[in-house]
């Protein structure tokens, strides 16, 4: 981890731990965003990250944002920070000026945007500032900025219990720009699944750390339950997992290639789809419990996992990086995975 990736890391830590309690926690589900934490993340300026320094951001990296996105997930952050944060990236690299306030984010094909608008499970699509569409425009990604008020609301919640949102209007409200010439549809998407892996890697790094503790703190038979013999078989297989998922996605938010995202993605679905089987599995009953925390990280990797296209949508995109390859061409590209050259 670089200097600036341990400073932003070290920066969010601390800003969840003193605007963030599991009461805000529990009342996002009741469609209450923790205000608090949002006015001094936009204050210590996480949500201008991917803007560049001469439009007055900060000009981190995707490996940098990541290190703001892990604590996020690890605290179980709720409200639109990831959307916000990137939103504003996208805004900048179109050549508009980032907003004040949240920012819900719609990824949608340019078919569904002729006539009356739809937009089908938004999350925090009715409690955010801003919406931001993002189509695809014959491979190009062009963004339309409206106001949270311009649209019909109707609530709804995902897997997490948080506000997934239909979103209606009679027309595509609000103004229209096409990223610069380096962006495009497929690399918003990138960044964006890549960054939802970044908070479910920091939720399942937290299950896992919490898991460890409570078998030294349980006991059964007499001894506690890490000594016995399943528990650390499943621990251990959880780790493999952890350790796995972290080096796929800190290579893929320096090389940012489809094949390399769409590994990482496909890796930490793997991570955490073992997280909340072991995780409940060690912890029993009380894991599935509203007054413990484990759940408000399950539940959210099970939200999460299905954002931005979904761990299908990258398995199979990771697929067709190497179905046309021949025999000559399989190990070179496995080997490589984007590193070289990357798009």
């Amino acid at each position: 981890m670089s200097d600036n990736q341990q400073f932003f890391r070290d920066t969010a830590e601390r800003i969840l731990a003193d605007r963030l309690e599991q009461k805000h926690i529990v009342a996002a589900e009741s469609r209450v965003l923790p205000g608090e934490l949002f006015a001094t993340l936009a204050e210590n300026g996480i949500f201008l990250m991917l803007v560049p320094e001469e439009q007055g951001g900060i000009g981190a990296s995707v490996a940098e944002a990541l290190a703001i996105l892990k604590p996020a997930g690890s605290a179980a952050a709720p409200g639109p920070l990831l959307e916000t944060m990137l939103g504003n990236g996208l805004l900048a690299q179109a050549g508009v000026a980032p907003v004040e306030g949240t920012i819900a984010l719609a990824f949608v094909g340019a078919d569904e945007l002729a006539g009356a608008v739809t937009l089908h499970d938004v999350g925090w699509g009715g409690l955010a500032d801003h919406v931001l569409v993002v189509a695809d425009d014959a491979g190009r990604a062009r963004l339309t900025l409206s106001a949270g008020a311009d649209w019909l609301a109707t609530p709804g919640e995902g897997a997490a219990g948080e506000p997934s949102d239909r979103l209606s209007a009679p027309s595509l409200p609000g103004a229209s720009a096409v990223l610069d010439a380096a962006g495009s549809y497929a690399d918003a998407l990138r960044r964006a699944a890549l960054l939802r892996a970044g908070q479910q890697l920091g939720a399942i790094e937290w299950s896992f750390t919490r898991s460890i503790d409570y078998t030294g703190e349980r006991s059964q038979f007499g001894k506690p339950i890490a000594k016995f013999q399943v528990i650390q078989q499943m621990l251990a297989e959880l780790a493999g997992h952890v350790l796995a998922a972290s080096t796929l996605l800190d290579a893929a938010a320096v090389g940012l290639s489809e094949t390399l995202v769409a590994a990482a993605i496909s890796r930490v679905g793997d991570a955490a789809d073992s997280a909340i089987a072991i995780c409940h599995q060690v912890h029993g009953a009380i894991g599935y419990s509203k007054e413990y925390a484990l759940n408000y990280r399950t539940r959210r990797l099970m939200a999460w996992r299905a954002d931005f296209g979904g761990v299908e949508y990258w398995r199979g995109a990771l697929a067709r990086g190497f179905i046309t390859a021949t025999r000559e061409q399989f190990w070179p590209a496995v080997s490589d995975a984007g590193l070289q050259g990357a798009a």
